[in-house]
């Protein structure tokens, strides 16, 4: 999202108290809580645009957001929930009312419920689960039928990017413990309900969150377009490097950042984090979001809300109408599609041209509609690395975050304690993570919590 032009000034500082590297929701909630508490900072970030790759229009539980609601109604961008206009799609089934379940036979529906009962209640108890059992080898060993084995797998690689036999039950629980239960994971995850009283929505969609918050910092906090290389610390301060040729001063750094955009900096003398960085890279799930724009609504006129999840393999996991603002114009309209997992890694890394993905992405569209797709006018790739994965590729998310060391501290929505990978976490993060700053600068007391840690 373009930056409110007040947050921009001709000539931008080069020192602060603190340097934030990452102007997604973590990294800017931190500098808003900085600035509150009368601390300097600046915001680097190396792509052109705040936030992360959450442009969809979801809803959120009260119970389980409280930091969100909270923000929203700060900022003012809270909304109601706005009831879904036509039917939502899984693919190979009938189309059916948010309200209800797809039209699964007696077989499947009595094993969802099983597998979904079994896992929300290990992901709520303290036991130590297996870390050599994956998240396919359990459903199968409770005798998930096939459509739901393909149904856990489509959980996987929306939370993790990963397809289920490559995430460990430990992974998954431990995920599904810092969001409240499987169930409230999958709350988030379908972002519909029948239940109004309890849901809040975000007026624009959730990546207005980071804009918003983008515009409440004083101008000139953040920097687009500066992608730090290079970070030396030690005992007299912090020296950052840019790609653009910058150089950054400041007494404490945050890394608020995707664990590809950490592992990515070099940072001298290296720290711990770092190996664990550079081991986990390799394993790292992929999500990313690509955005058709087509001169029609379509869907629409099949009586469907544009709202369909991917189940038999293809690379698209989720469907959301967008809700982009800065692609969408008058007689164009827009799907959002989350592409993740091993396939859609390979779609990227194996030098396949835009225009290969862009006929694979439009032929799995048409499965999970189920008919022909009209062709796009236009096909908008996210503009981050690929290997930065989304908000939730986060089979890594204990090494994203860690314990200070030296002058560098760590956000992100992976190091939080709850709704790892989500805006909640983020927002948990950017909070946790000034107190930590505040305090090493030994000025902890300004800093107003929005809302009691889970």
């Amino acid at each position: 999202m373009p930056l409110h032009r007040d947050s921009l000034i001709a000539t931008q500082p080069r020192a602060a108290d603190v340097i934030i590297v990452g102007a997604g929701v973590s990294g800017l909630q931190a500098a808003l809580k900085l600035q509150q508490s009368g601390a300097f900072c600046l915001v680097l970030e190396e792509s052109g645009r705040v936030g992360s790759q959450a442009f969809t229009n979801g809803t959120f539980h009260l119970e389980h957001h409280p930091r969100t609601y909270a923000l929203a109604v700060e900022l003012g961008i809270l909304d109601e929930p706005h009831p879904a206009q036509g039917k939502a799609v899984l693919e190979g089934f009938a189309a059916f009312d948010h309200h209800e379940q797809p039209a699964l036979n007696a077989e499947d529906a009595a094993s969802l419920l099983q597998i979904k009962a079994i896992l929300d209640t290990l992901s709520l108890r303290n036991d130590t689960p297996p870390t050599d059992v994956t998240v396919e080898q359990l459903v199968d060993s409770y005798g998930a039928t096939e459509v739901v084995a393909r149904m856990a797998n489509l959980w996987t690689r929306t939370i993790f990017g990963l397809s289920s036999h490559n995430v460990s039950v430990a992974q998954f629980l431990s995920h599904c413990a810092s969001c409240g239960g499987l169930l409230a994971v999958l709350d988030t995850i379908n972002g519909l309900s029948d239940d109004d009283a309890d849901h809040f929505a975000i007026t624009g969609g959730s990546n207005q969150i980071a804009t918003a918050l983008s515009q409440r910092l004083s101008p000139g906090t953040v920097q687009l377009r500066q992608k730090v290389t290079h970070i030396e610390h030690g005992a007299n301060g912090c020296t950052l490097y840019a790609e653009s040729g910058a150089t950054f001063r400041a007494t404490k750094v945050v890394l608020a950042g995707a664990l590809s955009m950490c592992s990515a900096i070099q940072i001298t003398p290296g720290i711990a984090a770092a190996t664990v960085w550079e081991a986990a890279r390799d394993e790292q799930g992929f999500s990313t979001t690509v955005d058709v724009l087509f001169d029609h609504p379509w869907w629409q006129r099949r009586g469907l809300s544009g709202h369909a999840q991917g189940l038999t393999g293809g690379p698209i996991t989720q469907v959301r109408p967008s809700c982009r603002t800065d692609i969408d114009s008058p007689g164009l309209y827009a799907l959002s599609c989350q592409v993740s997992g091993e396939q859609a890694r390979g779609m990227w890394l194996w030098l396949m041209s835009a225009e290969e993905r862009e006929t694979l992405i439009a032929q799995h569209l048409g499965a999970i509609f189920g008919g022909d797709v009209p062709r796009a006018v236009q096909v908008v790739e996210a503009d981050e690395d690929p290997l930065v994965g989304g908000q939730r590729s986060l089979n890594v998310a204990a090494a994203a975050g860690g314990n200070a060391e030296g002058g560098v501290h760590f956000a992100g929505a992976a190091a939080s304690s709850v709704w790892r990978g989500h805006v909640e976490g983020a927002l948990a993060a950017g909070e946790g993570v000034a107190i930590e700053v505040l305090g090493a600068l030994g000025s902890l007391g300004g800093i107003q919590m929005m809302a009691p840690r889970l």
